[in-house]
């Protein structure tokens, strides 16, 4: 129904409006998109429904012509069904902005940090739900049971940014389509799942899929529930669109109702993780990663038609054995009911049976008829390389068939991480050189199997801060083994703040085990300083005997600076101001103020009663500017001294003079 809604209000729109508005109406929707030859993901950057996606095939599965350009989640270049929903302390918030349509309507919303961006072949975007920022990350990885780059990694990162703790939990929504057909079963081991359906997390399956035909499949797709980089659900509900739609958290489920759209009369399937509400403590974050793309099955044609699909790379479990799971798919496409039905399976040295019989009962089938069934696997830590497994099915009046398939068995992804940056700074013209320092991460992944969904974040507690227009926190997505990683940071040391400044490297595992790597640079102090300036000729070069040079007089690094007073002396027998007061320049620092003229004696050498007043109310944060210039004459050659006699500077605090203000005096040096 809301598809064909939408379908007549379009209609009803283009013969009531006028041709403009109509033409504004089906304008396309802003959108962020990432793509390969399998699969697109679209992320809606609309005013409305910000942050929500849709999963569409693209070329889809290479060994099948009829899965291209199909739908994998409702939605296509205008995602709005599909939503999740963060509960924070029972109060249930939807990522993303706001909604004007059915799905999640009546929630609470947030206030958008990030739109959604690409980044590294990824899309990012994060709002803050009350006292938790959130960021979802959607990028492409690969399958567990093809093994190629056609599945979509959806990730979320919580961060408690509150001062007390939190109850936090997630659902995610996932409004599931193959293609134009919104009413496949969920194939989950060894049952097609077609009415309202949970699994919780003690007896949760390591994936579900869904196809139409094991004959002729328009789309095969797969949803991960469990295994490397997935983060177990504790609940996942198989229902209707409708009631997912209209409620964001609870939800009216009824076990063996069909999924025929609540309040309409249309087949529209969806599914729902949860993650239940844990306590989240001040300054942590947990992340939340699941998989959903196209599936592999290997299919054998016959009477028998046999499809068989398990995890194309099985990670070894350091601590011991690891299991995974083996699902054969038996259609009858004979002439007649295929009678006693027995489906087999053989494994090589080095795999083994858990907890069932190799030979599994199918029973009889109908002609057209889908059975299926499925085992568990174990395998050693100790063993590692490709592993062939055959499955045989068999019927009293039927020719056998058979699947073999192949797992690799691959040891765990192992990091080294590299944190580097530079030793200290240094102090040029009473600024830092460099102004900015790198911190840089090279991660690289020396195991046997792809690194999921971490999180790298620049920590820095005291001192420091990042450049504006970075973001602390990196996501890699998934990181091949052997592939290495690079990771750049530009910080600046805060004001007022010098000496050893600490700053450090966080990296959160998939599975939420934190590391944190240390790092100090060292930070001279910039003191408050008035001091006087290189002399600047005309032409450039040399100050030589007659000639005409500026002397600046500058203040430095003095915090919420308001007004200062200078005497300043030189020496008359080798320096002159000819034009007296016309040879004074009020500083850049009273460009907007007062300015108070001094009196100049060439006869002494002194410069008295300089001063310049900002204001109260035009307070500089940080003075970096000149307080006056001179315009000198240099009389003969030999050595001229110009010093600063007294320097009296005015603040929000108070008067700062010497020894808390640093004074530096200047001798020039005369050519003949």
């Amino acid at each position: 129904m809301r598809r064909k809604f939408a379908v007549a209000l379009v209609a009803v729109l283009m013969m009531t409006l006028s041709c403009s508005f109509v033409t504004t109406v089906l304008a396309a929707v802003p959108k962020e998109q990432i793509d390969n030859e399998y699969i697109r993901i679209v992320v809606n950057a609309d005013q409305a429904d910000t942050g929500r996606f849709s999963v569409g095939t693209t070329g889809g599965d290479p060994d099948r012509t009829t899965d291209q350009n199909k739908h994998l989640i409702y939605g296509g270049d205008d995602p709005w069904t599909s939503y999740t929903t963060v509960r924070i302390d029972n109060q249930n918030w939807v990522f993303g902005g706001k909604t004007d349509r059915r799905a999640g309507f009546d929630a609470l919303y947030g206030e958008m940090i990030q739109p959604p961006t690409i980044v590294d072949d990824k899309i990012e975007s994060s709002w803050r739900l009350g006292p938790v920022e959130v960021w979802q990350i959607l990028s492409i990885t690969r399958s567990s049971t093809t093994g190629l780059l056609d599945t979509a990694q959806i990730e979320y990162h919580v961060e408690n940014v509150d001062s007390v703790p939190h109850m936090v939990g997630l659902r995610l929504m996932l409004d599931t389509m193959l293609g134009s057909n919104d009413g496949a079963p969920f194939r989950v081991d060894d049952r097609a799942i077609t009415t309202d359906h949970v699994y919780y997390a003690q007896d949760m399956p390591q994936f579900w899929q869904a196809f139409d035909s094991l004959a002729n499949p328009q789309v095969m797709s797969q949803g991960t529930l469990t295994g490397p980089g997935v983060t177990t659900p504790d609940r996942v509900y198989f229902t209707n669109w409708g009631s997912l739609a209209d409620n964001p958290w609870n939800f009216d489920f009824t076990p063996g109702r069909d999924f025929e759209r609540l309040g309409e009369w249309e087949l529209d399937s969806a599914i729902a993780l949860f993650w239940d509400q844990v306590s989240l403590a001040p300054g942590e974050v947990r992340s939340y990663v699941s998989y959903y793309g196209l599936g592999g099955v290997t299919i054998a044609s016959g009477d028998l038609m046999l499809g068989v699909t398990s995890p194309a790379e099985i990670t070894t479990d350091p601590d011991g054995f690891q299991t995974f799971s083996i699902i054969a798919y038996v259609q009858n496409e004979g002439q007649g009911e295929a009678r006693n039905v027995v489906a087999e399976l053989k494994l090589p040295p080095g795999l083994q049976l858990v907890g069932s019989p190799a030979k599994v009962e199918l029973d009889s089938l109908e002609v057209g008829e889908t059975k299926q069934t499925g085992w568990q696997v174990g395998v050693h830590s100790i063993s590692e390389g490709t592993f062939t497994y055959e499955v045989e099915v068999t019927a009293l009046n039927s020719e056998p068939n058979r699947v073999r398939r192949n797992v690799q068995v691959l040891s765990p992804a192992r990091l080294q991480v590299l944190f580097s940056g530079p030793p200290g700074l240094g102090i040029s013209d009473e600024r830092y050189e460099p102004s900015t320092f790198e911190a840089k991460a090279v991660v690289r992944n020396d195991g046997g199997t792809k690194f999921y969904g971490g999180t790298f974040e620049i920590l820095y507690p005291l001192g420091l801060e990042l450049v504006q227009g970075q973001n602390a926190k990196r996501f890699p997505g998934t990181i091949e083994p052997g592939q290495e990683v690079t990771f750049k940071w530009l910080l600046r040391p805060k004001d007022g703040f010098s000496g050893p400044l600490p700053y450090s490297l966080r990296t959160i595992d998939e599975r939420g085990q934190q590391k944190v790597e240390n790092m100090f640079i060292i930070v001279p102090e910039l003191k408050p300083k008035v001091w006087i300036g290189e002399p600047q000729v005309a032409g450039g070069g040399l100050v030589n005997a007659g000639d005409y040079f500026s002397l600046p007089i500058w203040a430095t690094n003095i915090h919420d600076f308001i007004a200062a007073e200078l005497d300043l002396s030189f020496d008359p027998e080798h320096l002159e101001i000819v034009g007296q007061t016309l040879d004074i320049s009020r500083g850049t620092l009273f460009v907007d103020g007062d300015w108070h003229m001094p009196t100049v004696s060439n006869a002494t050498g002194q410069v008295l009663g300089l001063r310049g007043d900002r204001g109260a109310e035009n307070e500089l944060r940080l003075s970096y500017g000149t307080l006056v210039t001179i315009h000198f004459r240099a009389k003969t050659a030999g050595l001229g001294r110009v010093s600063v006699d007294r320097a009296r500077v005015q603040t929000r605090q108070g008067i700062l003079e010497p020894p808390s203000l640093v004074i530096e005096h200047r001798d020039i040096i005369i050519q003949p």
